[in-house]
């Protein structure tokens, strides 16, 4: 009946737990936006502090005033330690309102019985010392913390570290302490040469390193080098592992003494144990037993450092503590415990949270019954000012643990548990509310020194009036830039690079084509194919070498040219479009950075004499003109391959004279139209409407089809084909002079053109009358997203953005005051 009251009464405790938990939750998160919010308002003023971009002197002096009580004396390092301390007394209540088991804490020196007594409680006993070792001598055996679940089936689990945990928690503070860098590869940690004690305290007397602690450190630390083969392969991998219960000593116990150095030490990659077995003799379903190692690893204060993980683990603390004729008395170790178990109750009163469980153990005491009890007496005595309570018994006895410990413990928590929790409540929220309040009134007098200071803005008219002008002359002196480039080619008579290279690469490609016997592979294969054509077909044949060859150099300019004057075009945009980027804040700036989309905002924004100059920008193409530069020069020159001769561009070849039909025809000028660009060119450059091609010889004007009538019925195939190849040669090279030679007066009119078409770009975007006050438009819904200008702007807004911060911490505080009103 009495077990049964004690699961049905934890149980409900348990219960009333989780029913906080989402409160709880609400409570953590209002918390976290409280310590958030003033880390954020303490890093603000450190930097608002030292912004060198803040001006020196005058008002600046006054903000740097009112900063100075918030942040001098240390005022926020003791804040939000405060705030760190109460975050711990937080969190120990979520950890409470979340975890599943009752959990009971076990602590012990040495010797003490404290794994007897979980072995007894657990049932882990039933599998002889192989699970929890017991130590027959005065050396350590525990390692490592293990959790012992009671659950149906027995089962173990092991929690392993990465080396990036083990260096933090075991590495570093050894190597700091010993003034020595810490390794942060395991591959450094295996390569250190750590010296003697005699070396070190040798070169460290002088410096005060040679402390006993740290000859325990230098000695940890080369043995756990020496057994890093040993657990080395655990750092890799899952970090929980199922294992056997018989595996468990090997992961969580000290190698047995004496161990030579390299003893296996499996323990130092281990951050936990968990045991899952059923547990004999206990009323209470959900329980699950904490084993702490004791203070063995010296110098890290390893069970400090398990206490502090177990502070929001831990719902009651048993001390196991073995009476002798010499340790009759609490020493100086156990009140080193006891001061551990002090502050991780976290709020619960140490008389609830603490029993210290003396130990008869009748196989091994040296007290007869009367001094045992007389032991027990003495303990009794001690702890009764701090509520502690006091047990006893044989814990070697399944018996006497089930009635003598474990039964008073769970009745103690059936009756106390609630209460307990209702302490910790208490705990974390006199803690939190106060160290809330304190960093709220912090933040509340750096607002209202700000307040009183009175830093106003200038208005938004203001701020215009000073950043437009600043945006056109940054603007303006970026596209003088580009314009004055284009300028200085042109008054150095520069061609367009771009171009040159496009006829230099076509005129090539056609010349190799001549070399390659028109492009047969030879001038023996084609000259051998053209004879048997002509042998058939004269006329046709040479009519047909003709317009291959016509129709191979339009091809071959066709693909060069227009790309070579588009790759011009670009780059003139690029330019612009990049100095528009760089001068015009990221807010005006389209997702699509690219000219046309630009345009396109600002004509949706009505913003017309912006957008105007962009459109027309963004529209220049190759065909400057009515026609692509191809069109416009190349196929005029390229038709005359095999037509009557070329006339001005877009008018018919003249009718032939009679004898233009002979081999050694009579020269003749001609000079060929190009259309002009229709940008604006300064007047002081002269842009010439037509282009001189020269003169021609023999070739010119001779087309296929007089060439064939020209031809004399009685001359042999094997002349023909003669003729062909030079006439066919002569043509085109005549035609690729003609095309270079305009195509280089083309490619400077293309660098007269482009400095007229950036000449065209500054004036229209930035010397319209209406660009500031467009420009003025453009900006002003994003003028808090713009950085302020260099004078009271800035200033303003750093205060501004104090306040504000500030003002955020104490509606932070209340918000968290008032998440309470519910738990």
């Amino acid at each position: 009946m009495q077990a049964q009251r004690i699961q049905a009464e934890i149980a409900a405790a348990l219960a009333a737990r989780h029913a906080q938990r989402d409160r709880i939750e609400r409570l953590v998160h209002a918390w976290r936006d409280l310590c958030e919010r003033f880390g954020a308002l303490v890093e603000l003023a450190e930097r608002t502090r030292l912004d060198p971009a803040l001006p020196a002197g005058g008002r600046a002096d006054e903000l740097a005033g009112a900063l100075r009580p918030f942040l001098d004396g240390g005022r926020p390092l003791r804040l939000r330690r405060g705030l760190a301390a109460a975050t711990d007394r937080l969190d120990a209540v979520r950890e409470r309102a979340t975890r599943p088991t009752l959990n009971i804490g076990v602590i012990g020196q040495t010797q003490m019985g404290k794994s007897t007594l979980l072995r007894a409680i657990s049932g882990l006993d039933e599998h002889g010392t192989d699970v929890l070792p017991t130590s027959a001598d005065l050396l350590p055996t525990t390692a490592a913390r293990s959790r012992i679940h009671n659950a149906p089936a027995p089962r173990a689990e092991v929690v392993l570290r990465t080396f990036e945990e083990f260096r933090e928690v075991y590495l570093r503070p050894r190597h700091e302490a010993l003034a020595m860098p810490v390794p942060q590869r395991i591959e450094d940690f295996a390569a250190v040469r750590y010296p003697s004690w005699e070396e070190f305290s040798r070169a460290g007397r002088a410096a005060g390193l040679d402390a006993p602690s740290n000859e325990e450190h230098l000695a940890r630390l080369r043995l756990a080098q020496a057994a890093l083969p040993g657990y080395r392969d655990l750092f890799e991998g899952s970090r929980v592992r199922e294992i056997a219960l018989a595996e468990v000593p090997g992961y969580v116990s000290y190698p047995p003494e004496p161990a030579p150095p390299g003893a296996r030490r499996r323990y130092l990659a281990v951050r936990d144990v968990r045991i899952h077995h059923p547990f004999p003799n206990n009323p209470v379903r959900d329980l699950a037993l904490i084993d702490l190692p004791g203070t063995e690893e010296r110098g890290l204060d390893v069970a400090r450092q398990f206490m502090r993980d177990l502070r929001n683990e831990v719902d009651l603390l048993v001390q196991v503590k073995r009476p002798s004729r010499t340790t009759v008395l609490f020493g100086a170790a156990d009140a080193e415990l006891q001061e551990l178990a002090h502050a991780s109750r976290a709020g619960v009163e140490l008389g609830d949270f603490l029993f210290v469980v003396l130990n008869r153990d009748r196989r091994r005491t040296d007290l007869t019954e009367e001094e045992f009890a007389d032991a027990v007496e003495q303990a009794r005595r001690a702890a009764a000012p701090h509520g502690v309570g006091v047990l006893d018994g044989d814990l070697i006895s399944r018996e006497e643990v089930a009635e003598r410990v474990l039964r008073p413990v769970l009745t103690h928590l059936a009756r106390n548990l609630a209460a307990m929790d209702r302490a910790a409540l208490r705990d974390a929220h006199e803690a939190t509310v106060g160290a809330g309040r304190d960093a709220s009134a912090a933040g509340e007098e750096l607002a209202a020194a700000i307040r009183a200071a009175a830093f106003r803005a200038p208005s938004d008219e203001q701020r215009l009036a000073e950043i437009v002008p600043g945006v056109v002359d940054e603007l303006a002196d970026d596209l003088a830039h580009i314009r004055d480039g284009y300028l200085a080619r042109v008054r150095e008579g520069l061609r367009s690079e771009e171009l040159d290279a496009a006829t230099a690469a076509a005129s090539g490609q056609v010349r190799a084509w001549l070399a390659d016997g028109f492009g047969s592979g030879g001038h023996d294969v084609w000259a051998e194919r053209a004879r048997k054509k002509i042998l058939v077909f004269r006329k046709a044949a040479v009519e047909q070498e003709f317009i291959r060859a016509r129709h191979f150099v339009a091809g071959t300019f066709r693909r060069l040219v227009d790309a070579s004057l588009a790759q011009a075009i670009g780059e003139l945009q690029g330019t612009v479009a990049a100095a528009l980027w760089a001068r015009l804040p990221e807010a005006v700036l389209p997702a699509d950075r690219t000219l046309p989309a630009f345009a396109a905002a600002l004509r949706a924004q009505g913003l017309g004499v912006l957008a105007a100059p962009i459109e027309d920008l963004a529209a220049l193409s190759v065909s400057y003109g009515d026609q692509s530069l191809f069109l416009r020069v190349v196929q005029p020159i390229a038709v005359g391959i095999d037509q009557d001769g070329p006339g001005a561009a877009g008018e018919p070849a003249a009718p032939a004279a009679p004898g233009a039909h002979r081999r050694d025809g009579a020269e003749r000028d001609l000079r060929l139209g190009v259309s002009v660009a229709p940008w604006a060119i300064p007047a002081e450059i002269n842009v010439s409407t037509t282009i001189p091609l020269g003169r021609r010889r023999d070739v010119r004007g001779l087309s296929a089809d007089r060439a064939a009538a020209a031809i004399p019925v009685t001359e042999s195939a094997e002349e023909t084909v003669r003729w062909l190849a030079g006439t066919l040669t002569a043509v085109v090279e005549d035609v690729l002079a003609r095309l270079t030679a305009a195509l280089q007066e083309e490619s400077a009119a293309a660098v007269r053109a482009l400095f007229a078409c950036a000449d065209q770009f500054f004036d229209g975007f930035l010397r319209n009358e209406r660009t500031t006050l467009e420009l003025g438009a453009l900006l002003h819904p994003h003028l808090r997203a713009m950085a302020p200008d260099d004078g009271p702007a800035r200033l303003a807004a750093a205060a501004g953005d104090l306040e504000r911060a500030a003002r955020a911490v104490t509606g932070s505080a209340a918000a968290y005051e008032s998440a309470w009103a519910g738990v």
